[in-house]
């Protein structure tokens, strides 16, 4: 069974549009605050310091979303990351929004990023530590979803 990146998140008064639910670009917002503390939970380095002092970059290049049930003011966002795919320069990761108490997911999008030297801004293979880690929350099950 692979590990599983988790955090909750709360929904803040401006996230919401003027329908009274989270704006939807808010969504990828909230899963690129996942994206970045997940690595910092995965792999012990915080985002600055693996894009400004590794010089390595995560651009996303391909995303597919769907969205089922909204959030309003309040609710908690359940976040879950899998990784689908490893390439030799790029990564798909599952997301998994849901909430506390709900096995339905609200939202699910699966985004692809490349991975790029920060200096020249040009593919660049994974480096093999990144490669290990991102191994224990593979989920090959998410292939299809």
């Amino acid at each position: 069974m692979s590990e599983s990146f988790v955090r909750d998140y709360v929904v803040r008064f401006g996230e919401i549009d003027h329908a009274g639910v989270m704006y939807y670009p808010k969504f990828f917002d909230r899963m690129h605050r996942a994206f970045e503390d997940f690595w910092a939970e995965a792999l012990g380095r915080n985002y600055h310091q693996i894009l400004d002092v590794e010089g390595i970059g995560f651009p996303l290049v391909d995303v597919h979303s769907s969205f089922k049930k909204p959030y309003r003011f309040g609710d908690t966002i359940r976040v879950t990351i899998h990784v689908q795919r490893i390439g030799t320069s790029s990564i798909s990761f599952h997301y998994r929004l849901g909430a506390p108490g709900e096995d339905t997911p609200r939202a699910e999008a699966t985004l692809v990023v490349g991975v790029i030297d920060m200096k020249t801004f040009q593919p660049r293979p994974l480096p093999d530590d990144y490669r290990a880690t991102l191994e224990r929350y593979r989920d090959d099950s998410q292939d299809n979803a």
